[in-house]
């Protein structure tokens, strides 16, 4: 008790001086700015449309004869697509022969697909027919469901990708195959291990 007595003195000798500060405040002390928001390179935030993606031209044109054989379907939207989602299926007429993967072009609004065609014929394809998934924008808007109906001459057939490209009006880098299955794909298409 006596070392509790002789430790107090000096504090009870200051606050009856009023020498000694109060701990408290009456204003809060400030609160710290938060820090300012990290830039991210290489990350697309998409808000809805105010109309859902609507295709804006197509090769081949509506109604349009083109040459038979090789033919590459080309599909432009007016808003940027997801490269995962598309949705060709057969309409009123023949379906043409197809690849089951199309590429999405570097404006990502345009989509090709490597086709065959034989001649003399009548041609229709469906865009979005199905009743979910299929073609649709960067924040998961489907597209408006659309068809195209084309007819091919009895003209001597295109041979080769790089004739079709320039029927299509694409360049040289604008082809309708992929250099590499994307990662999801290849998972998928890699065969089962031997037991």
């Amino acid at each position: 008790m006596i070392r509790f007595h002789l430790l107090a003195l000096p504090i009870l000798a200051a606050l009856a001086a009023g020498t000694a500060t109060a701990q408290t405040s009456a204003t809060p002390p400030p609160v710290p700015a938060p820090p300012a928001p990290t830039a991210l390179s290489g990350i697309t935030i998409a808000a809805p449309a105010k109309t859902p993606p609507k295709v804006v031209s197509t090769f081949p044109a509506q109604d349009q004869t083109v040459t038979p054989g090789a033919l590459i379907l080309r599909i432009t939207f007016d808003q940027k697509m997801s490269p995962d989602g598309w949705d060709y299926a057969k309409g009123a007429e023949r379906y043409p022969q197809c690849l089951a993967r199309p590429r999405l072009l570097n404006d990502e609004k345009t989509f090709v697909l490597l086709c065959t065609a034989g001649g003399d014929g009548k041609f229709s394809v469906a865009f979005n027919a199905g009743a979910g998934g299929g073609f649709s924008n960067l924040a998961g808007q489907r597209a408006t469901p659309s068809s195209l109906d084309f007819a091919t001459s009895k003209a001597e057939s295109l041979a080769t990708i790089e004739d079709a490209m320039k029927a299509a009006g694409l360049k040289k880098d604008e082809g309708p195959v992929m250099d590499k299955a994307p990662a999801a794909m290849a998972s998928v298409s890699a065969p089962p291990a031997a037991p």
